[in-house]
């Protein structure tokens, strides 16, 4: 019998699919396997109610003394919440959520990027609210607190990530309880962008005034350091100061 599942919630355009792949070469981590496809990425299986059981998307159940692996940024959207974070909660098994968080500007003009590269784009009024949103993580932390899931939740930093894919690696499987191994294939996945920052000032202004207020709950909540150097950052910038740190008890 399978021991239980990890599951990497987002963010979109914060590593994802690297951290999959680093994952994914784990001997005690088994793939998803759906209509052929092996090690399908994102399952968005726990975005709906489904007739078909969970570890059925890994074969004929995950084998024997194995974690169950799959990365699905839509997990950590707003604007598809709709009951996932309780699905996730209600399952049987052990759960290990992974969510790594990326400066939230960064990120947004990533998935601008991203878009705009293959000739997509939003008006500006859906735009301003879907991709802040997605920026919007303590929101979304509390989302899956609230379902009871905090302490199964692991916060990472996109630029360690980046910096360190190894450690970052052997962080999550220190977290889940693996075995320590160091993946072979370390590369970077989907690092292809448009030439320059897409985001003008204006609009980085914009998207900061709808984020803000999510990322300063995030710094003072203490639970993601990284949050403060990115209010400090933007706020300087555009103004408003920073708030005090909470001090440890």
């Amino acid at each position: 019998m399978h021991v239980g599942h990890i599951i990497i919630i987002g963010a979109m355009k914060a590593g994802t699919t690297t951290l999959h792949n680093l994952l994914s070469q784990h001997s005690q981590i088994t793939m998803s396997h759906v209509n052929g496809y092996k090690s399908m990425k994102e399952l968005d299986y726990f975005l709906q109610d489904r007739g078909r059981s969970y570890d059925r998307y890994f074969r004929k159940g995950p084998p024997e003394g194995t974690w169950t692996l799959e990365a699905s940024p839509s997990y950590s959207k707003n604007y598809l919440e709709n009951g996932c974070a309780e699905r996730i909660a209600a399952l049987k098994k052990q759960k290990k959520l992974v969510y790594i968080l990326r400066d939230p500007i960064d990120r947004i003009d990533s998935q601008m990027s991203h878009n705009v590269s293959r000739g997509r784009t939003l008006p500006e009024p859906r735009a301003l609210r879907v991709y802040s949103n997605t920026s919007r993580y303590w929101s979304h932390i509390q989302r899956f607190d609230a379902a009871g899931l905090s302490d199964s939740l692991l916060l990472l930093d996109f630029d360690d990530l980046c910096q360190d894919p190894v450690g970052t690696a052997r962080k999550v499987q220190e977290f889940v309880g693996l075995g320590l191994e160091d993946p072979a294939d370390v590369r970077v996945h989907n690092s292809r962008r448009t030439a320059g920052r897409v985001l003008t000032e204006e609009q980085e202004r914009s998207y900061w005034a709808r984020v803000r207020p999510d990322v300063r709950a995030l710094a003072v909540s203490g639970r993601f350091p990284a949050a403060q150097k990115w209010l400090d950052t933007w706020s300087a910038k555009f103004g408003r100061s920073s708030p005090r740190r909470r001090s440890p008890e």
